[in-house]
């Protein structure tokens, strides 16, 4: 509901010329969803902190554009720039991002935890779609970030970039006499 109320609210202030600041965004988002879900009976509270979550994972995946179509950068001016589109993709891009930062946090994940970050990702209220098409989401979102996430045996972990790696040394690259 959230990501639906978000993509609403930028296309429509986009198409006026008029995009609203991080701030505001949320905060309608935040608005749109709770009516969306009162009138669709769907029962939740929290929508104001759950906007605020939502809105800064897409911020630090970078799927928040200006109006030159650059990322937003996720700092002090964040709040108060104006979004003037959505990275396409965004929501693969905003999921992968909350899948990458759980295994990194979590330091613990393996593969038969893929149900339960099924769970922490989707929390699923409609019983009409099957937990292992979450569960399918959750392995394709994996796949996705390869070049950041690896599996050594049954555990995930976060790659280190290239330049925090040790760099292998040489024979003869030790201290001289």
């Amino acid at each position: 509901m959230l990501f639906r109320a978000i993509e609403q609210i930028v296309s429509s202030s986009a198409a006026r010329g008029e995009p609203k600041i991080v701030s505001r965004l949320t905060r309608e988002a935040a608005a749109c969803a709770r009516q969306d879900a009162e009138e669709s009976g769907f029962e939740f509270g929290p929508w104001d902190p759950t906007s605020k979550a939502v809105v800064k994972a897409m911020l630090c995946a970078g799927v928040l554009l200006t109006v030159d179509g650059a990322p937003i950068p996720a700092d002090i001016t964040a709040q108060a720039t104006p979004v003037a589109a959505l990275r396409s993709g965004y929501k693969d891009l905003t999921e992968a991002f909350l899948l990458r930062f759980l295994v990194e946090r979590l330091d613990d994940v393996t593969t038969r935890d893929h149900t339960a970050l099924a769970h922490a990702l989707f929390r699923q209220f409609d019983r009409g779609v099957p937990l292992d098409d979450l569960e399918d989401r959750v392995v394709i979102l994996l796949a996705r970030l390869a070049g950041e996430v690896e599996l050594a045996g049954n555990v995930y972990s976060v790659r280190r970039p290239q330049s925090a790696r040790a760099a292998p040394r040489s024979k003869g690259s030790g201290p001289r006499a």
